[in-house]
């Protein structure tokens, strides 16, 4: 049997920009960290949350947090759900933190695509 996943929504946790200061030319410290679990009304539902956390001293911080609910049928193993369910939600994150630092005074962050199986066996590991 074929697997399917399908993401049922899409919601965004947290938005947060605090100014700490001016303009610096302090280094910009990113954390990204990935919550899997099993929602509790359906065990055929799966919530994916990616939080984004940047902090450069004296500047700012900045964070952009979004859950995605998945709905899924079939076999297939946890790791392969996981995967593709992270790689359709960091988009969206990735986007949102652009648009978070896109104002006046503040260089914007820009997020490149990654290799997101490399990132999760890092998460697993850690």
């Amino acid at each position: 049997m074929e697997c399917v996943l399908k993401l049922n929504s899409l919601i965004f946790d947290k938005l947060s920009f605090t100014r700490l200061g001016t303009k610096n030319d302090n280094e910009l410290e990113i954390s990204i960290s990935v919550n899997i679990g099993v929602n509790i009304s359906d065990d055929n539902i799966k919530r994916v949350t990616i939080d984004i956390v940047g902090n450069k001293k004296d500047e700012y911080t900045v964070e952009v947090q979004a859950s995605g609910l998945f709905e899924y049928k079939g076999d297939a193993s946890d790791a392969i759900i996981q995967q593709n369910a992270v790689a359709i939600v960091m988009p969206y994150v990735r986007s949102q933190m652009t648009l978070l630092t896109s104002q006046p005074g503040v260089e914007p962050i820009v997020i490149p695509p990654f290799n997101i199986v490399e990132m999760l066996k890092t998460h697993s590991s850690n």
